[in-house]
């Protein structure tokens, strides 16, 4: 039985993982899963298929904190002696591919969900650079969940781009339809006392998701509401006027934390994705197959999981005016904002399932992640 140790650092982004690790349990591996303790990871380990290590992993730089994170991964490696390693999320990537490293795993896959230094500066932005330049020197494989973090990744001039693939056309686990139309059947009060046209945003929110530029965006349009499904960040970084604009505005309800975000789709005429960078973008094939028009700046991951046009409107990053003409344009529009829906679903309906991307992963792991079994190179 092949032993496959996965790590993410958070208990939250364990739902990234969301029924790929019962898929790979259920085709003969011994799946063990390290993370920082929580709700979901404890769910996981009363299930009993998943075998749970936990480590304590800060999100932040934090020297001493990481030195005894990495000398307890160390021990869970050595423990498992795992054949495939694959590890995820910054700090688990970090001190996961060290650790694999040094007990000497013989296949070490990287999941390369976003470069946080595409929107950093200074010392910061050249600590990250070479902390991801370490992370991908160390590992044999690099599965990116975009073509364009690829494209991205040469433009940095990061070494080791010659590892890196992407499975289909992108994502890292795709969207389970049956189980999401399922959540979206949750019954959930309706947050607006006016019934106006709806423009969503499902994320955190902080300065890197482009909020300041779509609330301005909202501010300058006319007899609409904004429902934003998340919540603040600890280090949002927004300006104090924004965030009193949305505390405070009539027609802007923002839901906090919620475990299903998926119902709040069925409130939304558009869906906007206004961010910096991501990754890939989920909530894009989220919106899409809750039968929604998308708005996304083209970025980064965002330019894979919409086409422009299409399943909705590109639009450029850091602009309010470009947020609001794309908003206008739809409202005023419904025949365009229903073909690109139509559009959007089709397309997650034949690229994006969940489980295509866990039938390609299984692949990859029978194939020691060293086999042509990659179904999509993204260009140079």
């Amino acid at each position: 039985m092949t032993k496959l140790l996965i790590a993410v650092t958070a208990d939250i982004s364990v739902r990234l993982l969301n029924g790929q690790l019962d898929y790979l349990a259920q085709q003969g591996f011994d799946v063990h899963l390290v993370v920082s303790k929580g709700k979901s990871s404890e769910a996981l380990e009363r299930d009993g298929r998943i075998t749970v290590h936990y480590v304590e992993m800060a999100r932040e730089i934090s020297v001493w904190k990481d030195m005894k994170a990495l000398i307890q991964m160390i021990r869970v490696f050595r423990k498992v002696r795992p054949d495939i390693s694959n590890v995820g999320t910054p700090k688990a990537a970090l001190l996961g591919s060290i650790a694999a490293f040094l007990t000497r795993t013989k296949t070490r896959i990287y999941t390369l969900r976003g470069l946080r230094m595409e929107t950093a500066t200074g010392k910061l932005r050249t600590l990250l650079w070479l902390i991801e330049q370490l992370i991908i020197g160390l590992s044999t494989r690099v599965i990116a969940i975009s073509p364009s973090l690829i494209t991205t990744c040469k433009a940095l001039q990061i070494q080791g781009t010659s590892k890196m693939q992407v499975l289909g056309k992108g994502s890292s686990n795709g969207i389970h339809l049956a189980d999401f139309t399922v959540k979206r059947q949750e019954t959930v009060r309706y947050v607006f006392d006016k019934s106006q046209f709806v423009i969503g945003f499902t994320g955190r929110i902080t300065k890197d998701k482009g909020i300041e530029e779509l609330i301005a965006a909202f501010l300058a349009a006319e007899d609409m509401n904004l429902l934003l499904v998340g919540d603040f960040d600890d280090q949002h970084g927004l300006k104090k006027e924004t965030v009193d604009v949305i505390r405070s505005h009539p027609n802007i309800h923002v839901t906090g934390f919620i475990p299903n975000p998926a119902p709040y789709y069925n409130m939304m005429d558009v869906f906007v994705i206004p961010s910096y960078r991501e990754g890939f973008s989920n909530v894009c094939l989220e919106a899409a197959a809750a039968g929604l028009a998308v708005i996304g700046t083209d970025v980064t991951g965002i330019r894979d999981a919409m086409v422009d046009q299409e399943t909705g409107i590109l639009i450029p990053a850091r602009s309010s005016l470009a947020i609001q003409a794309a908003i206008t344009t739809l409202k005023n529009d419904e025949t365009l904002r229903e073909r690109y829906a139509f559009n959007g679903k089709k397309r997650v309906i034949l690229e994006f399932q969940s489980e295509q991307m866990w039938e390609r992963m299984k692949n990859v792991y029978l194939k020691g992640g060293e086999a042509n079994v990659w179904t999509h190179k993204a260009s140079s």
